[in-house]
């Protein structure tokens, strides 16, 4: 029987772009991802956020936080959400994120489309019925957070010695059904990296770590600092920017050499 699939948030998600499966048309690009919690408090992807309210916080500091004003400047609502496509939608992860159905169009688009656009005699716009009426955008539910605020956390062990930072979060698609249709994408196990180290590229683990020889070798040195910690291992997520806390000392967390015997192919 084939294990579940193990995906990494940052290596095989986030960024990608996300099209319509029926005629590869691009829909958004995958700017964050949104966490909710299953009965037992693990947290599994329930839907991709895109659109700058979605990457601005992602990015974080003043360019972040400008993003996110001048779009709320912009935007109608009174309390205006990114852009959601719920991960039951989601059929196919490839080098872009293929999605069925017809997602929402963007509140922005949407919102200079009826009160720009269409005014102006001609344009056709008034008469496009294709965009769902309603809330431009539909908002988190009570409790959900966002994959970006584990991404770039600090960590410290048991003890409370630092051990560096999150660079990835291994998922694993056994979490809850969505809709009937598939399995959620789990949180299961945290890439942690020495902040020295720099951006990880997916040569120093697996899946899609595989690599030539030479290349491999100098990889993992250069990552012989980072480890692999289990879901089972955190104690704490605690809120940003506090660190995560874990409930075991470093020494007891694995290499990231270990991913390549622990991930199967995907």
């Amino acid at each position: 029987m084939t294990g579940a699939r193990i995906l990494h948030a940052q290596l095989h998600l986030l960024d990608r772009q996300v099209v319509r499966a029926r005629d590869g048309r691009q829909v958004c690009k995958a700017d964050d991802l949104e966490l909710k919690h299953d009965a037992e408090g693990r947290p599994y992807v329930s839907a991709i956020l895109a659109g700058p309210l979605a990457l601005g916080p992602r990015i974080g500091g003043v360019p972040g936080r400008l993003i996110v004003a001048v779009t709320e400047l912009f935007r109608p609502e009174e309390d205006p959400a990114p852009r959601r496509v719920d991960m039951a939608q989601v059929s196919g992860i490839d080098a872009a994120l293929s999605v069925d159905g017809d997602p929402e169009e963007p509140a922005l688009e949407r919102w200079t489309r009826r009160n720009l656009i269409a005014p102006i005699p001609g344009s056709g716009a008034g008469e496009d019925t294709a965009a769902p009426p309603g809330p431009a955008g539909v908002r988190a539910e009570e409790g959900a957070t966002r994959i970006s605020e584990i991404i770039g956390r600090p960590v410290s062990d048991a003890t409370g010695t630092p051990m560096g930072q999150v660079a990835d979060v291994q998922l694993t698609q056994d979490g809850p059904l969505l809709r009937g249709v598939q399995h959620a994408f789990r949180v299961s196990g945290l890439i942690v990296a020495p902040r020295h180290t720099g951006q990880l590229f997916g040569y120093e683990r697996g899946p899609g770590g595989q690599a030539p020889l030479l290349v491999r070798m100098i990889v993992r040195r250069l990552h012989r600092g980072s480890r692999y910690v289990t879901w089972d291992q955190v104690a704490s997520l605690g809120t940003p920017p506090a660190p995560i806390r874990l409930s075991v000392p470093a020494a007891e967390t694995a290499p990231l050499t270990e991913l390549y015997e622990r991930d199967p192919a995907t």
